[in-house]
């Protein structure tokens, strides 16, 4: 473990909600923060994949404090609260499950019992590998963990009281023929979880009792759908991220309606707005994970996919009028990775490039 004290005081551009805090004082230059969530105290944690460490953020005090991984490069993927109001999170690369005890900042690897390549003890480090890939994880309504397994096809369950595992292999007739390149994965309406399969189009729920997949498939062709979540109305929402949509799904029917981001109006006004605050980047509005607010609105973040990235905006969408708001952050080029609304009134985020968290604020 590697514990770092920093003070940041937070900086906003005039005129905008959003306060930047950081960089934070990790052990790389861009340590890849994507992923946050708050604990029980109200500190923030949040995700370093590039540099295989794990923050913690005391919105009282500015302070970061940094936690590394047991395993060097491990790639720590996308995290959860769990039923034991600690975090866990896939290491994409260590082909284990971590659980991190939000009290304290320690570890527990929890190794996945399948495609295990190599496990090795290296200069007091054990190096474990594998051909699973889990990449996110969330909390089911059964207790239980829920996660992807984008290398065997598959979504994987740890039960919270034995951590006894078992995986459920996605159906032909929903992949073709095609590799389970994983998204996200949430909680769903009721006893689902819900996940995104971007590289076939599709959003899928998975009933947690009887293991039953339902699919959707995005009426627009190869819109690589990457964010995906339930609102409190049970409606399931998906970022359409190469065809610049954003889509509400309703389960009850199989409806889904499209919402379409781009215009040349809209691009401009993108565009320009940016430039009045003082940050640029990609004005191409290609949605990434998104999440509902307080206010019942949708936020998401702008121009996520790594390739076409460098964007620097948060959007808002209201799903009752269907207007779509967006804020540049203070940082130029921010690329927004992910996003949490679990406070009232607010929207956390991180910025991968300038290696920051951010804050919006509404209401």
């Amino acid at each position: 473990m590697l514990a770092t004290l920093m003070p940041s005081s937070g900086v906003v551009a005039a005129g905008s909600p959003i306060i930047e805090y950081g960089p934070l004082p990790s052990s790389l230059p861009v340590s890849g923060v994507c992923e946050s969530h708050f604990d029980r105290n109200g500190k923030l944690w949040v995700e370093q994949y590039l540099s295989s460490q794990i923050a913690r953020f005391d919105p009282s005090t500015g302070q970061f404090t940094e936690f590394n991984t047991p395993m060097p490069l491990s790639v720590p993927g996308g995290m959860a609260m769990g039923q034991d109001g600690h975090l866990w999170a896939p290491q994409v690369t260590g082909n284990s499950l971590l659980r991190i005890d939000t009290n304290d900042g320690s570890m527990q690897e929890i190794p996945l019992p399948w495609a295990n390549a190599l496990s090795v003890n290296v200069l007091g480090h054990a190096l474990h590998t594998g051909l699973s890939l889990a990449n996110d994880i969330a909390k089911g309504p059964d207790d239980a963990m829920w996660f992807t397994l984008p290398g065997l096809n598959s979504v994987g369950r740890i039960d919270m009281r034995t951590h006894e595992m078992t995986k459920y292999p996605i159906p032909g007739d929903i992949l073709g023929a095609a590799e389970a390149a994983f998204g996200i994965i949430k909680p769903g309406l009721g006893r689902t979880i819900v996940a995104d399969l971007p590289q076939v189009n599709k959003v899928v729920t998975i009933n947690v009792d009887t293991k039953e997949f339902t699919s959707y498939s995005m009426p627009t062709p190869a819109s690589f759908p990457v964010g995906v979540f339930t609102a409190a109305d049970g409606s399931i929402w998906a970022t359409e991220s190469l065809s610049m949509k954003v889509a509400r799904i309703d389960p009850a029917t199989g409806h889904i309606q499209e919402f379409p981001l781009l215009g040349i109006a809209e691009l401009l006004s993108d565009l320009l707005g940016g430039l009045s605050q003082g940050s640029v980047g990609n004005p191409l509005p290609l949605p990434g994970p998104i999440a509902q607010g307080s206010d019942g609105d949708m936020y998401f973040t702008v121009s996520f996919p790594a390739a076409l990235g460098l964007g620097n905006q948060i959007a808002q969408l209201n799903p009752t009028t269907g207007r779509v708001r967006m804020w540049a952050t203070p940082s130029s080029f921010s690329s927004p990775c992910d996003l949490n609304t679990e406070q009232a009134g607010s929207v956390w985020f991180s910025e991968f490039l300038p290696n920051k968290i951010a804050r919006l604020t509404f209401g």
